[in-house]
């Protein structure tokens, strides 16, 4: 456990959370460092990462990652901000899936209307609200030199893609998954060192699994009403060992992305975009606590690719 507190107390300003808790969890914030000279051009500054969150999860889950793009990506991302959506945890709102997605477009709004550019990273349930949140974007600019940021890309971590007026439960291969325990408002993870953490040893994932909290079950069948994914390029990475998501499933929702944006090297269906990249991984279903450095080193070279279409 003294290892995990190192670690912890060590992240800095990637640790750019909305929303923050004044929980004893929380690591103490170092003392500021100086910044790396960025070495992307002042016309395209370094874009903000923002990731939505799987069901279940909070914040503490995604800081090996943030500490991993610190030390591996110093030059090619600005900021990660994982705002932290109140479906997750014990005492969620009346309407949980709308108060995610409100949470969302909001964080997404703010950075492109600064002039950052932004990369919307989706992992798991958060691909859900996470598209949904990029309906209704702003057009003009508010940053002093009258740039609008744009949304580069979505990247999908073993992640849900949903049809309009699909839920969660609706959009996947078959009804709920038998490793989510249902008690009326509230949802829970059943086994989740072998479902959610399998790649890590049974000491390294103890805090990540002290740290899940229930899921608002609301957030599980409430509907959308957009295909974001639609209008975006898409990155898909498929986490091979994932035992909540399983390959066969994460290949469902990358069919229904190549059904509209065509494969990699191949045009898609009149989106003009490349197709939809496909990335493996060899990790369980939270690669951002299991296999952070090795993310952090694709999403690097996701982002250059993604630069590379201006």
């Amino acid at each position: 456990m003294k290892k995990f507190k190192l670690f912890f107390s060590s992240l800095s300003r990637w640790n750019c959370f909305s929303n923050h808790s004044n929980s004893e969890d929380e690591p103490a914030k170092p003392k500021s460092t100086s910044t790396p000279k960025s070495s992307t051009s002042d016309h395209y500054p370094k874009p903000t990462l923002i990731i939505a969150h799987g069901a279940f999860q909070t914040q503490y889950h995604y800081q090996p990652f943030i500490h991993a793009i610190h030390n591996q990506q110093p030059t090619t991302f600005d900021r990660v901000l994982v705002p932290q959506q109140s479906s997750s945890g014990p005492s969620p709102p009346p309407n949980p899936f709308e108060a995610d997605v409100e949470l969302l477009h909001e964080t997404v709004r703010n950075e492109l209307l600064e002039g950052r550019d932004v990369l919307l990273v989706c992992h798991s349930y958060g691909g859900i609200p996470g598209c949904e949140a990029l309906a209704d974007l702003p057009e003009k600019p508010l940053s002093k030199d009258g740039r609008l940021g744009r949304v580069l890309g979505i990247v999908f971590v073993s992640s849900f893609v949903a049809e309009a007026g699909q839920s969660l439960v609706t959009s996947k291969m078959g009804g709920r998954a038998e490793w989510v325990k249902t008690d009326g408002p509230l949802s829970t993870v059943l086994n989740p060192a072998q479902t959610l953490f399998s790649s890590l040893s049974p000491t390294a994932s103890a805090p990540f699994i002290s740290h899940l909290v229930p899921q608002a079950s609301a957030s599980f069948i409430t509907t959308t009403k957009h295909e974001t994914w639609k209008d975006y390029p898409c990155v898909f990475v498929r986490c091979t060992e994932d035992r909540a998501m399983r390959v066969e499933e994460q290949d469902f929702f990358i069919a229904r992305l190549e059904g509209v944006h065509g494969r990699e090297g191949v045009s898609g269906s009149g989106s003009g975009r490349g197709g939809v990249k496909v990335r493996d991984l060899q990790s369980d279903h939270v690669p951002f606590a299991s296999k952070p450095g090795e993310l952090g080193a694709l999403l690097g070279e996701v982002v250059g690719e993604l630069r590379g279409d201006h």
